[in-house]
């Protein structure tokens, strides 16, 4: 069975639907409801066996994006016969480049020399035509002149210069613009940002007969995010524990510090139902289905949108800053999740195979599907080989806006590419090794890609990855 920050990385990576990094910081304080799920398809602590352990992961995106390192310590201990104590503590080191929301800077709407020219020409004009006046009021003031022929004067002159004036204005701002070499710049602009996370989550499973209660507590902080979650996890025993019922309640509440650095709220609650059938000696199936609402600040406060210009002001004159407006995204959403899982044991390989399949849909009209497969393989008495594989796609949200967001705006809107259609691969191997009875190692390498698909969204904003783990634990 996967890990369960292995699960909390893939999350991350884009398996599931499209999230900020804080929508995952939301699933690590969730933990709770989805490690139930995890331990009724195995004896939890079915041997007795208690453990603590340690786990380092590297996340590397390629062309020195994103960097995470997270540092894992988990523990599992049986109280007495019928309780036990279950624990995560998580710290992350994220740091590195991140799209903005952003096209790249050849889809901005710069200004032509035409659109330069016009705006010069009128500056140009009604600054000749003041400086006209201002140098011969005087001469209208003393009757000179009549204030007829000095206004005539003034148009006779701004006509005469501004052209001139506006050809040479026009000329260096258009040539200062497209020498820039961001001008031609067909990667989606990155912003660098940095920041510490830190987690933990406590659950005490307590076993009555046939029935398996779990309450469980989560924490999580950032600079810009909190978080507090709890969960109630019910599973029954039927059929000679051949059957196993599931029933599960989650609630986060959550502060998110906005665009404007004001802290709001982002409620979350989950319901989940969920089956586990044995359907022969060596083969069993899962099926889980959850229903999540959240409400409050959803948006991504360092993801922009660019606005389609209307008139000169609005039009993009730096091609080093892009001036963005921040993305608006519906204060309410709903989801819908079924998941079915296959495991078959094979004896005469000493392997077991485990298939799945997850459906998603939300309120934003997002669709996605999950296709994994893992292969267990034992070597020996002590080695255990699991190379695994996860295809996953989905469709866009409705406010998706792969360029620019029309003016004036609708009433909701991101560029954020995790909301286009994109389909990902992930693909890797992770090694367990029982050193001894009361110490195991595991290390683990996944490639992880992700692919645009609506032929929109710049390639360049969908990242591919690298991830590294290595931990151990120790048995008791």
């Amino acid at each position: 069975m996967a890990h369960p920050h292995f699960l909390l990385c893939l999350v991350r990576l884009g398996f599931g639907p499209s999230r900020s990094r804080r929508d995952g910081t939301k699933l690590a304080l969730s933990l709770a409801l989805i490690l139930l799920l995890l331990r009724i398809t195995r004896a939890s602590a079915a041997d007795g066996e208690s453990y603590v352990g340690y786990r380092r992961e590297f996340y590397r995106e390629d062309d020195d994006r994103m960097s995470i390192d997270t540092d894992l310590f988990s523990f599992d201990v049986g109280l007495s016969s019928k309780v036990r104590l279950t624990g995560n503590l998580v710290f992350d080191a994220i740091s590195g480049a991140t799209p903005t929301g952003a096209p790249p800077q050849t889809k901005w709407p710069f200004p032509t020399f035409a659109q330069f020219y016009a705006n010069a020409y009128t500056q140009a004009y009604t600054s000749q035509f003041n400086q006209f006046i201002a140098n011969n009021l005087i001469y209208a003031d003393a009757g000179y002149i009549t204030y007829q022929q000095l206004t005539n004067g003034a148009i006779q002159t701004a006509t005469a210069n501004a052209p001139g004036i506006a050809t040479n204005s026009a000329t260096a701002s258009y040539q200062s613009l497209t020498n820039n070499p961001n001008y031609r710049n067909n990667s989606v602009p990155l912003t660098h940002m940095h920041d510490y996370r830190s987690a933990f989550s406590l659950g005490v499973p307590i076993i009555l007969q046939n029935h398996l209660i779990t309450p469980s507590f989560s924490y999580s902080t950032e600079s810009d995010y909190r978080s507090f979650g709890g969960a109630l996890n019910y599973s029954l025993a039927l059929n000679n524990k051949n059957t196993t019922l599931n029933l599960g309640y989650a609630h986060n509440s959550d502060s998110v510090r906005d665009d404007v650095f004001i802290w709001e709220d982002k409620l979350t609650d989950e319901v989940l139902l969920g089956l586990v059938q044995l359907m022969s000696p060596r083969s069993y199936l899962t099926f889980n289905s959850s229903y999540g609402y959240e409400h409050g600040y959803l948006s991504d406060p360092y993801r922009g949108v660019m606005f389609a210009a209307t008139n000169f002001n609005q039009l993009q004159l730096n091609p080093s800053d892009a001036a963005l407006a921040p993305e608006k995204r519906p204060r309410h959403r709903s989801r819908e999740v079924a998941f079915v899982s296959w495991t078959q044991f094979f004896e005469p390989l000493e392997g077991s195979l485990e298939a799945g399949y997850r459906f998603f849909h939300d309120s934003y009209d997002v669709f996605a599907n999950t296709v994994s497969l893992t292969w267990y393989q034992r070597i020996g008495r002590y080695l255990v080989l699991s190379p695994t594989f996860r295809y996953y796609y989905q469709t866009a949200a409705s406010f998706y806006y792969p360029g620019l967001v029309p003016n004036p705006p609708p009433d909701f809107y991101s560029s954020d590419y995790r909301l286009s259609e994109f389909n990902s691969f992930a693909g890797g191997l992770d090694v367990t090794w029982r050193v001894h009875k009361h110490a195991s190692l595991d290390v683990g390498y996944l490639r992880y890609a992700m692919q645009g698909l609506d032929g929109k969204t710049s390639q360049s904003a969908y990242p591919s990855a690298n991830v590294f783990t290595i931990g151990a634990r120790i048995w008791f």
